[in-house]
């Protein structure tokens, strides 16, 4: 496996969560799961760090994001009932 440039793998995590590309942040960190798996050692502390503040970052997007979409279902749920409702009083005022 070539050696894996930590500050090229930073900026490629915090581009992705800039663009909210989930599945580019998602094969970083398969990329980065792997690499780490084969090695006893990483020596470049500054670059770790970095990396491991862009990581925060992409979960804290990440968990952003996904209570973002909760609650859009949830306020799509609401509206589908509220439409449900609304049908369902318009046809028993028709009978």
């Amino acid at each position: 496996m070539k050696p894996l440039d930590l500050e090229t793998l930073d900026l490629a995590v915090r581009t992705a969560v800039a663009a909210r590309d989930w599945e580019t942040l998602a094969r970083l960190d398969s990329r980065l799961s792997t690499y780490l798996a084969l090695l006893p050692a990483i020596d470049d502390s500054r670059a770790i760090e970095r990396l491991r503040a862009s990581y925060e970052e992409a979960l804290a997007a990440c968990e952003a994001a996904r209570t973002e979409l909760e609650q859009r279902l949830t306020a799509l749920g609401r509206s589908k009932e509220g439409h449900l409702a609304y049908a369902l009083a318009s046809q028993w005022g028709e009978a």
